[in-house]
């Protein structure tokens, strides 16, 4: 299985539809150091050091940050 991740660049701006609100949320890339998957986004004056971290925050609940930014589809696991 490959990992299908899309690394941004710092000055990239990352948004998040959400369902059901028309707002949608923007992050700036600060950060990103691609070698130790770190990766450091801006949203308004915080500052979060992880794309889950802020997809947490902003989300209420826990979630996978790549999938939330829509750097990584979402794949349904099959069961055999």
């Amino acid at each position: 299985m490959t990992d299908e991740r899309i690394w941004p660049v710092i000055g990239d701006k990352l948004i998040h539809q959400r369902r059901k609100k028309r707002d949608p949320i923007e992050a700036e890339v600060i950060f990103v150091d691609s070698v130790n998957g770190k990766i450091t986004l801006k949203i308004g004056e915080e500052i979060f050091h992880s794309l889950t971290a802020a997809a947490n925050f902003m989300a209420g609940w826990s979630c996978n940050g790549w999938i939330y930014w829509g750097l990584k589809k979402q794949t349904s696991k099959r069961i055999e």
